[in-house]
């Protein structure tokens, strides 16, 4: 798969991975499938994490995890939508441009905590403020 840099997301995951996990509280799932459903145009991107067997330990936390699995499949779909607003054009949805630097940083969490952490600040940073994680 292809890779797409983003100097920005760059310097978001670098300053993230150096902080220890915040919290293990996910977000309400309600409110992860209300903006899933708001990005239905990308719903045909799959995950590039495969559950069949995973060894990586952030893939078995997701795929054990089914809220995680959905904030992943949201944080997916976002930047499949980030990355055809900024270039104006369609991706490939059967090949989609990863954020290299995005999954090093998710695939090096060890608990729930760092990958929800991760998923939030990716999700906010491709959907622009418009993300199910703003407080309440």
């Amino acid at each position: 798969m292809r890779a797409f840099y983003c100097p920005l997301a760059a310097l978001i995951f670098a300053t993230t991975t150096a902080l220890p996990a915040q919290s293990a509280d996910l977000p309400d799932p309600a409110k992860v499938h209300a903006a899933q459903a708001g990005l239905s145009s990308s719903h045909d991107v799959l995950s590039d994490i495969s559950c069949d067997a995973p060894s990586v330990p952030a893939h078995k936390l997701m795929c054990e995890d089914d809220a995680l699995w959905q904030m992943g499949l949201l944080d997916t779909w976002a930047w499949v939508y980030a990355v055809e607003n900024a270039t104006g054009t369609e991706t490939d949805h059967s090949d989609p441009p990863l954020d290299d630097f995005f999954i090093e940083a998710r695939d090096a969490c060890t608990d729930k905590a760092c990958l929800a952490d991760l998923l939030i600040a990716h999700t906010n940073d491709s959907l622009g403020g418009t993300s199910p994680y703003e407080a309440d």
